[in-house]
């Protein structure tokens, strides 16, 4: 089995990140093969709009959005973890989502699908208390999962939390709950 785990902070030494490298390790016991992508550490371009991929499912642009989604829809398992950036999933993440227009399934010259069920798991962190801004993350998440036929299968929310040490000291519940779904994935 293999994941495709996404941190799609600006940055890859924090809480987010911190999450998924807890999920890998809990993927690691069930001996499922990983590859982790810093979303802030690769080249994606902005999508310009020009509905080209909408003739020939392919991206005019070349950078490294087409190998993420290979990795992705060749996988079992997708992990997206997002802070909170006023609301909203991080600007890099965003532009990859927007990115994923050619195989998206409104696009209908699409040339690469998932062969097989995908499921996918969201995280969302932020430092404040509305759990309300954290569910537009992840349903930004979900919708992003649903228009490559991934099917969400847990969400996980991560409020007051603005640095790690909030995190490893407030939420080891969670921290302990992303372990074990890393584990117990089939």
């Amino acid at each position: 089995m293999k994941a495709v785990c996404i941190v799609g902070s600006a940055r890859c030494n924090g809480s987010t990140d911190y999450l998924i490298e807890t999920i890998i390790k809990g993927m690691a016991e069930n001996k499922i093969e990983t590859k982790k992508y810093c979303i802030s550490e690769m080249n994606i371009k902005y999508c310009l709009g020009c509905k080209k991929c909408y003739v020939d499912g392919k991206c005019v642009q070349n950078d490294d959005v087409y190998k993420i989604v290979c990795d992705i829809l060749s996988s079992d398992y997708v992990v997206i973890a997002a802070p909170s950036y006023w609301a909203g999933v991080p600007g890099k993440l965003k532009t990859f989502f927007d990115r994923n227009t050619p195989f998206g399934d409104t696009n209908p010259n699409r040339i690469l699908k998932a062969k097989k069920k995908i499921k996918g798991i969201a995280i969302a962190v932020r430092a404040g208390t509305r759990q309300a801004e954290n569910d537009l993350i992840l349903n930004s998440i979900e919708h992003y999962f649903g228009h490559l036929g991934i099917e969400t299968v847990k969400k996980f929310s991560v409020l007051q939390t603005d640095a790690l040490e909030d995190l490893l000291t407030n939420h080891q519940d969670i921290i302990n709950e992303i372990y074990e779904t890393g584990k117990s994935l089939k």
